[in-house]
């Protein structure tokens, strides 16, 4: 699905100026990329929200049309309002065809419940909720999918076990990205903090006898 949000070139800067560019209903955003000038400039609060809202947590490719020049883009960051959590600013980072990115896609698992080591009392863990790809834009993966329907208990999913197709992952290939734990270790960790905790006499109890004396 191709996305294309519309903006207009901002004529205004600073804080007011920002300010009342929100109060009209739109939101700033700069578009910026390596040894390219900034691009500043202003989007519907409605069409910039609804794209928001569909590609939530993913890093999807958009078409930005200023004033009738597209530009190819991605979104870098977003800046939230400290109080109520709306967005005020927006940064895109300019693409070009044929040019590689690095950029960080959220990770997924699929198919937890169907695991052997699900079915046998194990809690599959995600260790990472990121991993950072190099891709061209148009094979830039919305998230990288990691399918655990086999995982059995003490098994570990490595980055450089992870299917790739058109990207790479830049990270350490055994960086380790998902691990089973098992119910029995956590009632162990559990019972030996609860002893911790016994064995550690309250305020009031070390007190106690040297107020007998």
């Amino acid at each position: 699905m191709e996305h294309v949000v519309k903006a207009q070139l901002r004529d205004k800067f600073g804080r007011n100026a920002s300010k009342k560019y929100r109060r009209e209903g739109f939101i700033p955003v700069v578009l910026y990329g390596k040894g390219e000038k900034n691009i500043h400039a202003i989007m519907r609060k409605g069409d910039l929200m609804k794209f928001l809202h569909e590609t939530h947590g993913e890093s999807v490719v958009l078409t930005v049309d200023i004033d009738g020049e597209q530009y190819m883009a991605i979104v870098k960051d977003i800046q939230l309002h400290p109080v109520t959590d709306d967005v005020i600013h927006v940064d895109f980072l300019l693409l070009h065809k044929g040019e590689a990115i690095e950029i960080e896609v959220p990770v997924v698992i699929v198919n937890a419940d169907k695991a052997p080591a699900t079915k046998a009392g194990g809690i599959i863990e995600l260790l990472t909720h990121t991993l950072a790809v190099k891709a061209e834009p148009q094979h830039i993966p919305a998230h990288i999918e990691i399918d655990v329907s086999n995982l059995e208990l003490g098994d570990v999913i490595y980055v450089k076990d992870i299917k790739t197709e058109n990207f790479t992952i830049s990270e350490d290939p055994d960086m380790p990205v998902v691990t089973v734990l098992t119910e029995r270790k956590e009632a162990v960790a559990a019972e030996a903090e609860g002893e911790e905790t016994e064995e550690t006499p309250t305020e009031g109890e070390a007190e106690g006898p040297a107020s007998e004396q």
